[in-house]
C-alpha cells in the first residue's frame, strides 16, 4: 500500500464535493449571498449603488434548534458508579460545550466528527472542522480510517494527521513527523439522517433554505431599489405648452409660470402592494415550515394565552427534527462512552459489559413547559406507586445530574 495514499484521497469525487458544498454555506454564513452581485444601474444621471439586503436568519434558524435540542445539559442514567464516572468525564472535558458544537455542525453541514483522545490524565474530545475531515470508507461502506487535512495560509505547508484504528501520523508536505498510539479509535462520525448522494455523508438541510433566503433577499432589495427611486424620488409632470428650459433637479420652493390651462404635479409610481405582500408571505412561510421553526419564535404571530397542547402542537415540527437529532447525537454518544471505557481501562479503572449496558442519555429539549403541570403529573404517579423516585429525578426538568441526586438522597436517609 502506498505510504502517501491519503494525498490522492482527498482528491476523490465524494470528498471534493462535499468539502466545496462545506465551504459554500460557510461563506454563506459568513454574510457572503448572492444579493450581493446586484449590479447597480444608471439613474439620474448618477450611478444608483442598489440595495444589497442581507439576512442572516439562517444563523439563527441554527442557533434555535441547536439550543432546542442540547440547550439542557444532557443526563446520563445507569448504575451509580459508572454515572457517577462518566459525569466527572463531562465536568473536566467540558462536554456540555462540545454536545453543542456537534449538534450545531450536524445541523449545518449535515456531518460531525469527534475524536476522544487522552490528555494528561484527563479525557477530552477534539471537533474536527468538516472542511478538513476525510473519512475513509471502502467498498462496503466499512469506516476503515480517516484524515485531517489542512493547508497552513501563512507557509503553504500541506499537513495530514491520518488517523487508524492503532496509531495516529502526523505527516507535513510528504514527510512523516509523528506516530502515535491511537487509544481510542477512529474519529467519530455523525451522519444526519438526511443523505446525500454518497450513503456514508449526511445532507445539510441548509441546503434548502439558501434558495428561499436568496429569493427573499432579492425581493426585499428590489423592494427598496423601486422605493427609492419611484416612490421617493417622484418626476415633475407640466401640461400644456412645452417647457423648453429645464427644470434644476434640486427645486424647491420656486414658482413656475404656466400657460393658462397648464398644470405641473408630481408623480410616483403606485407599487402593486397586495401581489409583493402574498410573494413575501408565501416565501417567509415556506421558510419557516421547511426549517421547522415555530412562527411564533421569529415573531410572526401572537403566542398569549396559548394552552398547553397548543404549545405541544406549534412545535410539533420542531420536535420532530429534533427527534432526529437526539437518534444521531445518541449514536454517537454510544460510541463516544466506549472510548470512555478503553481511556478509562488505560487509567486502571475498568466497567464490566453489563455496566455499560445500563448507561442511557436523556435529552431535556428546550421548549417552554408549563413544569408545574409536569410536576404535579409526576407526583400523582408517585402517588399510585407507578414510577420511581430515581425516574422522577430523571425526568425532572429541575435536574441535571441524577446521580448525584440519587447520592445526595441516600446519604439524607442516613442521617
Amino acid at each position: 500500500m502506498d505510504k502517501l495514499w491519503f494525498e490522492n484521497e482527498i482528491y476523490k469525487t465524494e470528498h471534493m464535493k462535499r468539502i466545496s458544498n462545506v465551504l459554500d454555506i460557510k461563506q454563506y454564513l459568513l454574510r457572503l449571498h448572492k444579493v450581493l452581485q446586484r449590479p447597480d444601474f444608471q439613474f439620474k444621471e448618477e450611478t444608483y449603488k442598489t440595495a444589497k439586503i442581507v439576512l442572516n436568519t439562517l444563523k439563527t434558524i441554527i442557533n434555535f434548534h441547536v439550543s432546542y435540542v442540547v440547550g439542557n445539559p444532557v443526563s446520563i442514567t445507569g448504575k451509580p458508579e459508572i454515572v457517577k464516572r462518566f459525569n466527572s468525564i463531562y465536568k473536566q472535558g467540558i462536554y456540555t460545550k462540545t454536545d453543542y458544537e456537534i449538534a450545531k455542525d450536524l445541523l449545518t453541514y449535515g456531518n460531525a466528527f469527534e475524536y476522544v483522545y487522552l490528555d494528561n490524565g484527563i479525557i477530552k474530545s477534539h471537533i474536527i472542522a468538516n472542511e478538513d475531515s476525510y473519512p475513509v470508507y471502502d467498498e462496503q461502506e466499512n469506516y476503515i480510517s480517516f484524515v485531517e487535512y489542512w493547508e497552513d495560509m501563512e507557509n503553504g505547508h500541506k499537513n495530514y494527521i491520518v488517523y487508524y484504528p492503532d496509531r495516529v501520523e502526523t505527516w507535513q508536505d510528504g514527510i512523516i513527523k509523528d506516530t502515535a498510539k491511537n487509544l481510542s479509535g477512529l474519529p467519530i462520525h455523525y451522519i444526519g439522517m438526511e443523505k446525500s448522494e454518497y450513503n456514508f455523508f449526511g445532507d445539510s438541510p441548509i441546503n434548502d433554505l439558501m434558495p428561499i433566503m436568496n429569493q427573499i433577499e432579492e425581493l426585499l432589495s428590489k423592494l427598496d431599489d423601486a422605493i427609492t427611486t419611484l416612490s421617493m424620488n417622484p418626476l415633475g409632470v407640466s401640461m400644456g405648452q412645452r417647457i423648453t428650459d429645464s427644470i434644476p433637479r434640486d427645486i424647491c420652493g420656486a414658482t413656475l409660470n404656466l400657460e393658462d390651462g397648464g398644470d405641473f404635479k408630481y408623480v410616483t409610481a403606485m407599487l402593486d402592494y397586495n401581489n409583493i405582500k402574498l410573494l413575501l408571505d408565501s416565501l417567509t412561510q415556506q421558510l419557516y415550515t421547511i426549517a421547522g421553526v415555530p412562527s411564533a419564535v421569529v415573531g410572526q404571530s401572537n403566542v398569549s394565552n396559548v394552552s398547553e397542547i397548543s404549545l405541544k402542537l406549534l412545535f410539533s415540527q420542531t420536535d420532530n427534527k429534533a427527534k432526529q437529532m437526539i437518534q444521531v447525537l445518541k449514536e454517537g454518544m454510544y460510541k463516544r462512552f466506549e472510548y470512555f471505557r478503553k481511556l478509562l481501562a488505560v487509567q486502571g479503572i475498568t466497567f464490566s459489559d453489563e455496566d455499560m449496558q445500563s448507561v442511557d442519555i436523556t435529552f431535556t429539549v428546550n421548549r417552554p413547559v408549563d413544569t408545574n403541570n409536569m410536576m404535579n403529573e409526576l407526583k400523582t404517579q408517585r402517588d399510585m406507586g407507578a414510577i420511581s423516585i430515581q425516574s422522577i429525578i430523571e425526568q425532572s426538568p429541575y435536574t441535571v445530574d441524577s446521580a448525584t441526586e440519587m447520592q445526595r438522597l441516600k446519604e439524607e436517609k442516613q442521617v
